[in-house]
């Protein structure tokens, strides 16, 4: 082949867009290249930086929670050092405790029911009352929210005097004929603790719901005011489907804490009088005290297992609900 025909060949202009084109793919390489060792670091970065809060879990929610379904299946006690496993023997006494355990279960399930209602109504409608602009509405919600900054036991011996049979609301409601033993009487017992848990805990209802309310569009209220909306449409019809989440939010979550009370009753009456403040939690606290580790346990997986089934059935109602609206 003659010179000047390979100067031909190496000077077309299919040959030049043949060499760009292999440039290009060698740069493109390059970049692709440069671009998954990046995202492999990214990704080795983060399964780093889940490392801790992976461990923390482990070792302060994991590993306590198999060692208590281990015990459950043992004898342990504090008074025995030999611990046996014993299968489901501790289940089966549940069962023959039936009169005690079931009667701390309704008591756990209606103590949850009325402090979930009482917090839900109750701080629903304070937000809506403190979504407003007024003097002293900042002060307000301070005076809303502090209660629940207190140690629950301080709370509980507070209202245990202002609520005993002398103790200064009796003294007020006496002349009324109104006066009761408010956490002596077998019939208000459970009712007065869970009104006090009201109290100090509705804060925080009010506290997540006002924060939904604030983030309300005022694009939308305003246009319902133009169409001649008032307070109550506005409310019903824009407000409140707007922070259906909030509410169930705090339904949801004030109805699992209510399923694990314990400090406000012992701080109240301890599970008195006789058995008509007694909840599962208290119950496990009196079995602790006898040493029966392993009953304890069983009791307290039966209860996690209750807890856990109500709230996926709570949940999934809910958002069935959500679903249909």
């Amino acid at each position: 082949m003659s010179l000047a025909a390979t100067r031909r060949r190496e000077a077309s202009p299919g040959s030049g867009r043949k060499q760009g084109r292999g440039v290009h793919r060698g740069e493109g390489a390059r970049r692709s290249s440069g671009r998954a060792d990046g995202s492999g670091v990214v990704r080795t970065y983060r399964y780093a930086f889940l490392v801790p809060a992976v461990a923390v879990f482990t070792v302060f929610f994991l590993l306590p929670a198999f060692f208590g379904m281990y015990l459950s299946l043992t004898d342990a006690s504090t008074f025995v050092p030999d611990t046996r496993f014993i299968g489901l023997d501790n289940y089966r006494l549940m069962a023959g405790d039936s009169s005690v355990l079931w009667n701390a279960t309704w008591n756990q399930f209606a103590y949850a029911a009325c402090v979930t209602v009482g917090k839900t109504v109750l701080g629903v409608a304070i937000a809506f009352l403190l979504d407003r602009t007024f003097r002293g509405a900042k002060f307000l919600r301070v005076v809303v929210y502090l209660p629940i900054m207190f140690s629950t036991i301080v709370v509980g011996l507070l209202f245990g005097y202002i609520l005993k049979a002398d103790g200064p609301l009796n003294v007020l409601l006496k002349p009324f004929g109104l006066a009761q033993d408010w956490f002596g009487s077998f019939d208000l017992a459970l009712y007065s603790v869970t009104a006090v848990d009201t109290w100090m805990g509705v804060g925080w209802t009010v506290v997540l719901v006002l924060a939904a309310l604030q983030a309300v569009p005022t694009e939308l209220i305003e246009s319902a005011h133009l169409d001649g909306a008032g307070p109550w449409q506005v409310a019903r019809h824009i407000k409140i489907p707007y922070i259906r989440h909030a509410i169930n939010l705090a339904g949801l979550l004030t109805f699992i804490t209510g399923m694990k009370a314990f400090d406000m009753i012992y701080a109240t009456t301890g599970g008195g009088p006789g058995t008509a403040t007694e909840v599962l939690t208290s119950y496990v606290y009196k079995q602790l005290n006898t040493g029966a580790l392993g009953y304890a346990a069983a009791v307290n997986v039966f209860q996690f297992l209750m807890i856990t089934a109500v709230a996926l059935v709570i949940n999934r109602f809910v958002r069935r609900m959500e679903a249909t609206a």
